[in-house]
C-alpha cells in the first residue's frame, strides 16, 4: 500500500477548511485483507494509521460509461485510471476535510463531474463509490463511513451491506436464490443500506426489481462467511446488470 502525499497543498488550494478529526474509538481494527476484482490487498490497523494522523479511503467505480476515472482529494490525485466495475486497495490520507472531486482520467485541468466534500476521522475507513447518473456530465459520488468491525466481534455473523449503482426511479431487492425473504428490501438508487448481520449461508445472489419477480443481475456460487464483511453494488445498464463483491476480513485491534 502506498502513503500518498502533496494533500495539503491540495487542500489549501482548494480553500478547504481544515478541520481535527477526533479519534474514532468505536471504529479500532486491526489489519484489514480485501479482495475484489480477484485481487488481494491489505491495509494496516486502524492505531497505526491514526498514529499519523492519517484515514483510509478506497474507491469503486460504478460508472457503466466510464472505464477509466479519476479521483481527486483536493488537487491530488488519489486513484488514476479506475476502471469501470474495478475496487481499489485502500490508501491513506490526512483525516481532514476534503474535496473529493471526480473526472475523467488524463484529465486534470477539466471541470470535475462529480464531487462531495467529508471530513475524515483519524483511523477511519472509507469507500468511494462514483455512481452514474442520467446525466452523464453530473455523475455522483458518494463517501462512505466503513464502519468495519474485526470478525472476533461479529458473534459468529457475516456483515452484509448493500448499494443500489442502477441510475432512475428502480428500488430493488437482494436476495440468496430459493430464500423467501430479501436480504435486502426496496433499496433505492444511491442509497447504501447499512450493514446487516446475517447466518453463514452459500448460493447465488440475485438483485430484483423491488416486490417483483424479474431477475436483474446474479452473481453466482458465493459464500457469506462468518466473521468476514461482504460489500455488493449492483451497477449496469438495461440489458447488462452485474453485481460488484467486495469482501474484507478485518483482525482484532493488537492493543
Amino acid at each position: 500500500m502506498r502513503n500518498l502525499t502533496g494533500y495539503w497543498m491540495g487542500m489549501l488550494a482548494a480553500g478547504a477548511v481544515t478541520l481535527a478529526a477526533g479519534c474514532n474509538k468505536d471504529n479500532e481494527t486491526g489489519a484489514v485483507t480485501s479482495k475484489a476484482n480477484g485481487e488481494t490487498s491489505s491495509a494496516p490497523s486502524s492505531d497505526a494509521v491514526e498514529a499519523r494522523d492519517h484515514a483510509l479511503i478506497r474507491a469503486v467505480n460504478a460508472i457503466p460509461d466510464k472505464s477509466n476515472l479519476t479521483i481527486y482529494a483536493g488537487d491530488s490525485a488519489a486513484f488514476k485510471n479506475v476502471g469501470y466495475k474495478k475496487t481499489t486497495g485502500y490508501e491513506e490520507i490526512p483525516d481532514n476535510l476534503f474535496n473529493f472531486q471526480l473526472k475523467a482520467a488524463n484529465a486534470a485541468s477539466g471541470e470535475a463531474v462529480a464531487q462531495n466534500r467529508e471530513n475524515l476521522h483519524d483511523g477511519g475507513h472509507y469507500t468511494i463509490v462514483a455512481l452514474p447518473s442520467e446525466d452523464p456530465n453530473d455523475e455522483n459520488l458518494r463517501v462512505l463511513d466503513d464502519d468495519l468491525k474485526p470478525g472476533a466481534e461479529t458473534s459468529g455473523k457475516a456483515r452484509v451491506r448493500f448499494i443500489n449503482g442502477l441510475a432512475g426511479d428502480t428500488d430493488v431487492d437482494l436476495f440468496i436464490k430459493g430464500q423467501k425473504d430479501p436480504l435486502f428490501d426496496g433499496v433505492n438508487f444511491k442509497a447504501e443500506a447499512g450493514w446487516k448481520d446475517v447466518d453463514p449461508a452459500s448460493g447465488t445472489l440475485v438483485v430484483r426489481p423491488d416486490n417483483k419477480t424479474t431477475t436483474l443481475a446474479t452473481l453466482a456460487n458465493q459464500q457469506l462467511e462468518a466473521s468476514k464483511s461482504y460489500t455488493f453494488v449492483v451497477v449496469g445498464k438495461p440489458g447488462k446488470y452485474e453485481i460488484v463483491k467486495v469482501e474484507d476480513t478485518v483482525a482484532k485491534d493488537p492493543s
